[in-house]
């Protein structure tokens, strides 16, 4: 009996990783994170810049411009706002494979990756208004007047890692 509570004492301990394996792995999670840091940072100021301009546009020359002219513009948008949706998109297909043992590394990539595809399906649709404008360009336009700037939260993310 009492090598057999020895044994399943000592699977009960091997059941997840050490604390060290834990730094570890959240170490090496940062580091995956960071390698994208600049370029993300980077694309929320083009977003921030670029829902200014489109608002500004659909508020003026996509209602006064030729009709070549605005659908030249459109093509222009769309490019741009796919560009910027894929940034964070890359970030999510390339984050999302990594496997961690530790449920609080786990847990914090769970929040980034849900972060990243709740960032890139909003910029995916900025992307499709602009590309099937002018049907819905008065809903592109709403969107954009509520929407809240863009900030880099997802880096503070990475506080909960232990």
């Amino acid at each position: 009996m009492r090598s057999m509570l020895w044994l399943v004492a000592l699977l009960a301990g091997c059941s997840g990783p050490t604390p060290e394996e834990t730094r570890k792995e959240a170490a090496r999670f940062r580091a995956s994170l960071e390698k994208y840091r600049a370029e993300y940072v980077k694309g929320i100021e083009k977003e921030n810049l670029l829902a200014r301009e489109t608002l500004a546009w659909l508020k003026g020359a996509a209602v006064t411009g030729s009709h070549t002219r605005r659908m030249s513009d459109a093509r222009q948008f769309t490019d741009r706002w796919a560009r910027v949706y894929f940034v964070p998109r890359t970030m999510h297909e390339q984050l999302r494979f990594d496997r961690y043992a530790s449920p609080e590394v786990r847990a914090v990539q769970g929040r980034v990756l849900e972060h990243l595809r709740t960032r890139y399906f909003e910029l995916h649709e900025y992307q499709r208004y602009a590309q099937g404008f002018p049907a819905g360009h008065r809903d592109f336009e709403r969107r954009l007047e509520v929407r809240e700037v863009a900030r880099d939260e997802l880096f503070g993310l990475l506080a909960w890692l232990p």
